[in-house]
């Protein structure tokens, strides 16, 4: 569903899901309690990654606009299908689980009119629910990685609620199919000259369904990301 407003900026709100009929429903309900009124024109758009239960009809009924991945699964491969079919000038990425609050989405945005080019969502700064020992460590350990490599040190670079202007996809084709699309955006916003900020974020317990992200496996993947977009980087400039 798209919902305009007098504002000139419209924002699409892109949300992969896979098997998440728990919780999408209320994802979207709260995404239209939090924005419709307010100062953007905006749409929700699920993208279906091969769920097999009732996530796009739990979705469309809750006022989402419905797209599928019809290629490979993961996470990155999703989320590049929803941006494709983006059409806003900013675009929202967050999780289907209900772990990241619709109402943060303005914080999130605003930075974007006064010159930002991606906005994180911190949960450094804004706390977290969900994290174990192991997921704070190591997301310390790769955003400090990330840091080092790209010379842009941050609190949060793993977080999947994050903001940006579509301009960022246009000019660097993504090619991330899996959880290290969160890197390279950040890397593809670095090299189109833009300013990446974070905000406070709360994040929440889970509220349904299982978690897709595995501590050691895409944790490696992440890892070799920040590796390959610094050899990206280095590669271009020289």
């Amino acid at each position: 569903m798209s919902v305009t407003t007098a504002s000139s900026k419209k924002v699409s709100v892109v949300i992969p899901a896979m098997n998440e009929e728990a919780t999408i429903g209320e994802v979207v309900q709260d995404i239209h309690r939090s924005l419709r009124g307010g100062a953007y024109a905006y749409e929700v758009i699920v993208v279906d990654d091969h769920s097999t239960d009732l996530t796009t009809t739990v979705a469309r009924r809750a006022g989402a606009v419905v797209v599928t991945n019809t290629q490979g699964r993961g996470k990155g491969q999703t989320l590049r299908v929803g941006f494709d079919a983006a059409k806003g000038d900013y675009v929202v990425m967050m999780d289907a689980d209900g772990s990241h609050r619709a109402a943060d989405i303005p914080k999130l945005v605003e930075p974007l009119d006064d010159g930002a080019g991606l906005v994180i969502g911190s949960r450094i700064y804004g706390g977290s629910d969900e994290y174990t020992r192991i997921r704070a460590l190591g997301n310390i350990f790769l955003t400090a990685a990330f840091g080092l490599a790209h010379k842009r040190y941050l609190s949060d670079a793993l977080n999947g609620f994050k903001a940006f202007k579509r301009d960022i996809v246009e000019r660097q084709p993504l090619t991330a199919t899996s959880f290290d699309i969160e890197i390279e955006l950040l890397a593809a916003a670095l090299r189109c000259g833009h300013r990446i900020v974070e905000v406070p974020s709360h994040e929440r317990m889970r509220q349904g369904g299982q978690a897709k992200s595995r501590v050691i496996q895409h944790g490696t993947t992440f890892l070799m990301r920040i590796i390959y977009e610094w050899w990206r980087t280095k590669t271009r400039r020289a």
